[in-house]
């Protein structure tokens, strides 16, 4: 009867800790759901800042070559 009432506690404990260990992956699960978003976000966010880099980049290019064009002209027209 003693070492029956001792595995039930025991057993009762465990299912206590059961119980912790699941609410505690559920919480994991949501962070990991919430970070995976941000991640996702952060990709997008990171693509279309990659996007604006290469389209400023064209127009600095374009600006130098117009400068170039310009100083052509300039020293034609001024010799």
């Amino acid at each position: 009867m003693k070492n029956e009432k001792k595995i039930i506690e025991l057993m009762g404990e465990i299912v206590k800790g059961q119980d912790h260990l699941i609410g505690e992956v559920s919480v994991i699960k949501k962070q990991i759901s919430k970070l995976n978003n941000e991640a996702v976000k952060l990709n997008l966010s990171t693509s279309e800042n990659s996007r604006a880099i290469l389209k400023l980049s064209d127009e600095i290019r374009l600006v130098g070559e117009h400068e170039k064009r310009i100083s052509k002209l300039e020293s034609i027209i001024f010799k």
